[in-house]
């Protein structure tokens, strides 16, 4: 097989940084490893409107979890960190009642960054789309991403005065191609204690679709927050842009949390969201939701539902 030059500089420049982080993890002194359990479970009765209009009652299980975080000394100013998290259906009634939901290790080098792989979040969200996620039942249903969470990712991150970075890869082989299937990269700052934004970008190579986004989060006061977050979706093949804008607000009184959103494709759906948040105790909660799809053809639709929440 004939080795191009491309392909020999990029052996060389992945041998340089093996060895490189060879030299850096100088054994530590034997020492158990930090581990932190911790988990949800999540359960709510809705009543919900397929697209004809037609409500349908159900309890069910609404994203219970369990996960443990470990993390543990490899050498002087580096650590060495690892996260297992699972979704439990608390309504299975197979043998499957786990989903994957991450699952990753990495390295954390100080001021030369932080290094992970594995199945994780994705950056985009983190920087823009998480920015009006306020609801535990509804909400953010405009926003323009590619996922959520995905395998086969590896991420870098690190910090540039007070500008936090963010990339990942995701190299999954299942197309048949060379390289890398995804790339985001984002960036997100705190302007002062009551703002913070966020950008983000999403290289979908394989379908050669890109996503581009930003948010931001404003504390108006100790009680009422702002955010907002503006996205848009562009497809190469029909050089067509899908845009969305989504906006939350939310205001505590006491142990409750009150929030409303607005999300809007433009061209296409809206959605107006209501909901309430109130904590019991420290481990304890209870939320409602309601919310009205206003769709420009077909029939427009409203969902509802109220739930419990117990974390640990």
């Amino acid at each position: 097989m004939k080795m191009t030059k491309k392909k020999w500089a990029i052996g060389v420049a992945i041998i340089i940084a093996v060895v490189a982080l060879w030299s850096a993890l100088k054994p530590a002194p034997a020492e158990a490893a930090e581990m932190n359990v911790y988990g949800s479970l999540n359960y709510m009765v809705s009543n919900n409107e397929n697209a004809s209009g037609v409500a349908t009652a159900k309890a069910e299980n609404n994203g219970s979890s369990i996960g443990v975080d470990f993390k543990s000394n490899l050498a002087e100013g580096v650590d060495g960190f690892a996260k297992l998290q699972v979704g439990i259906d608390a309504d299975d009634s197979g043998s499957s009642p786990f989903d994957s939901q991450l699952a990753y290790a990495g390295v954390d080098l100080g001021d030369a960054g932080v290094l992970s792989a594995g199945r994780q979040d994705s950056v985009f969200k983190g920087a823009v789309t998480s920015k009006t996620d306020v609801f535990p039942e509804f909400g953010g249903s405009a926003g323009q991403k590619l996922f959520s969470r995905d395998s086969h990712t590896v991420i870098y991150s690190n910090s540039i005065g007070p500008i936090q970075f963010d990339n990942l890869f995701k190299v999954d082989g299942a197309t048949g191609k060379s390289g890398v299937d995804v790339y985001e990269t984002a960036a997100s700052m705190d302007l002062t204690d009551s703002l913070s934004i966020g950008v983000a970008y999403t290289d979908d190579k394989v379908n050669s679709i890109e996503y581009k986004g930003a948010g931001a989060t404003f504390d108006l006061t100790d009680a009422t927050s702002i955010g907002y977050s503006h996205t848009i979706k562009h497809v190469e093949s029909t050089n067509l842009d899908t845009k969305a804008h989504e906006v939350v607000g939310s205001h505590t009184i006491g142990a409750t949390t009150f929030s409303v959103g607005y999300g809007e494709i433009v061209d296409g759906n809206k959605y107006w969201t209501y909901g309430a948040d109130k904590k019991i105790g420290e481990n304890f909660s209870m939320y409602a939701g309601y919310e009205v799809t206003d769709k420009p053809t077909g029939t427009d639709t409203t969902n509802m539902a109220a739930g419990i929440k117990f974390t640990f």
